[in-house]
């Protein structure tokens, strides 16, 4: 279900949410994908607080779920390497 806060209501719960998603990403050794979302989430946090840049955060959002279950599924595929 859609929120029904303004975008500057939701966007600063968004960019912290990317935020610790870039911070999962660093723990796990893939510092230049989370450095690239940071840098994107960075630029929409601080430009106009409207739902282009609601839309933006939403897809950083997801962005970050993608690449940590991409780091995952690498880092689970060589522990169970021989």
């Amino acid at each position: 279900m859609k929120s029904q806060l303004s975008p500057a209501e939701d966007l600063p719960a968004l960019y912290r949410v990317v935020l610790d998603g870039v911070a999962v990403l660093e723990r796990r050794g893939a510092r230049s994908e989370a450095h690239r979302i940071r840098h994107a989430a960075t630029r929409a946090y601080s430009t106009a607080w409207n739902d282009d840049q609601l839309r933006r955060l939403e897809q950083l959002v997801e962005r970050c779920r993608l690449a940590i279950e991409q780091v995952e599924r690498m880092t689970d595929g060589r522990a169970s390497s021989p």
